[in-house]
């Protein structure tokens, strides 16, 4: 049984760390003995579905533990989501209890399920605990029920079980060597399948996270020299790029650059600082990682998303579609209480990601075919023109949408933080020499104050729907 292989790792790696914060450090061993714990006054939980609004944190991690051990179904929930989005989440899902932070259980007064705080677990003895669903058909294991961030439609509930994060920890692993006496920053959220994955891929090797204190903006302060390995996204790599000497004297051995299109830009900053950089795609879908670059790969490569991490797991369809399979692949969508499984009868899933492979089977990102709009009889790939912009180092942040005309259908706009003042003319410029007229964005809007990055993504749908409320068809 999954838990069995839990109890393996954690037996086999007690007296190393797992968890390290400003204020000391837990080892395997601890959190095992603090589980058990939790295990008995949570027993009348195993096989339930419970709800988590997941904020990092020792107790956090030591909860996610023991709901392992009871196999139960996790629904992982955002806490910068609004309470009456996670109320809907709630009534989609059907949950029995809702675990969260104290700090949170005054903003969930009316919340359709009971509140548990995960510093007060003893108090679920005294709360009638419902089973609305029956467990899923899926084997005798935990389950992870992830939101989608719904970049283009609305949220999807990825089922994933123990055994793909473990599995794609180990494929993780294998490429970018994490080992005991590493350190990997959890610098991105448990709700999402980028910081789930930290801590499989820990579990997995010995090696242990670091949590930032409280809600501290991790990239703002100086990196923890505990730290070995880190995940970031093109935003946060970009500030920290900006901010001199940030990775002089680090121990530094993986800074793994995902979570969307990855500027030019950046990636020859990174090869010229003489960084461990390792480039990806990956999705919820598949437990986080697909294709990743190699060690100490050369700067043409680390201009593409890397090699697949399990043969046979990725292949590109006629017109770009990337097909993914193999051990980390989801179980499929929740829908009420069951598993819709979106898969050809060889076990394939079509991303809606469109990519090409190098001479040398490197995959390149091409873009979200979902996104593609078209502007005068022409197909318009915004991830195309958004690279375009993110590599003549005038702004900061891009995301490119398009909006209504009645001459072209649609024209493409572009939302932007300038590095510096009165950039637009020269953007233009830039922008002539290297991509057709017809992308070029007919406007440059700031991103609306509603739109401030919460999360890892803002919401390209949002801001589609954003520009059809407030710009007209024809100028701004």
């Amino acid at each position: 049984m999954f838990t069995n292989t839990l109890k393996n790792y954690f037996r086999e790696y007690s007296k190393y760390p797992l968890v390290q914060t400003c204020e000391g450090v837990i080892r395997f061993g601890e959190v095992w003995e603090k589980t058990d714990k939790c295990v008995k006054n949570l027993s009348i939980l195993e096989g339930k579905r419970v709800g988590l609004v997941s904020v990092p944190s020792s107790e956090t991690l030591t909860l996610i533990c023991a709901l392992i051990r009871l196999n139960t179904q996790i629904v992982l929930l955002s806490p910068l989501d609004p309470p009456p989005l996670i109320y809907k989440y709630i009534k989609e899902t059907q949950p029995s209890v809702l675990f969260c932070e104290d700090d949170y259980i005054c903003k969930y007064t009316e919340s359709p399920v009971s509140i548990v705080s995960y510093k007060r677990i003893d108090d679920i003895k005294q709360l009638e605990i419902s089973n609305n669903w029956d467990k899923l058909q899926i084997g005798e294991e935990c389950v992870f029920i992830i939101m989608t961030s719904g970049s283009s439609a609305a949220p999807k509930k990825v089922v994933l079980t123990g055994s793909n994060l473990l599995n794609n920890a180990y494929y993780s692993n294998r490429n970018l060597i994490f080992q005991p006496g590493d350190v990997w920053l959890l610098s991105l959220p448990l709700f999402h399948v980028s910081g789930l994955s930290v801590l499989f891929r820990s579990i997995k090797s010995g090696g242990s996270m670091y949590i930032p204190s409280g809600n501290i903006r991790w990239w703002e302060i100086d990196l923890p020299l505990e730290v070995t390995h880190i995940s970031v996204v093109s935003t946060i790599m970009k500030r920290l790029l900006d901010k001199e000497n940030y990775f002089l004297r680090k121990r530094i051995q993986g800074i793994l650059l995902g979570g969307g299109p990855i500027p030019e830009g950046i990636v020859r900053k990174c090869y010229d600082m003489g960084l461990p950089l390792y480039t990806t795609y990956g999705l919820s879908e598949m437990s986080s990682q697909v294709t990743t670059t190699c060690p100490n790969d050369t700067l043409s490569h680390l201009l593409t998303s890397g090699k697949p991490l399990v043969p046979d797991t990725v292949k590109i369809g006629k017109d770009g579609d990337i097909f993914v399979r193999g051990p980390c692949r989801f179980q499929g969508y929740l829908r009420e209480n069951t598993v819709e499984q979106p898969f050809d009868e060889e076990g394939w899933f079509v991303t809606q990601d469109i990519g090409k492979w190098t001479s040398d089977g490197y995959l390149q990102i091409l873009g979200r075919k979902d996104n593609v709009f078209i502007c005068g009889g022409e197909n318009i790939q915004p991830e195309e023109i958004e690279n375009q912009i993110m590599s003549s180092g005038f702004v900061d942040k891009v995301m490119v949408v398009p909006k209504k005309d009645e001459e072209y259908g649609y024209v493409p706009v572009a939302f932007v933080d300038f590095s510096e003042d009165n950039k637009e003319k020269a953007l233009n410029e830039y922008l002539q020499e290297r991509i057709s007229g017809i992308k070029i964005p007919k406007c440059y809007l700031p991103f609306p104050s509603e739109f401030e990055e919460k999360g890892i993504k803002i919401s390209r749908k949002k801001l589609t729907e954003w520009v059809c409320n407030n710009i007209k068809q024809k100028g701004k």
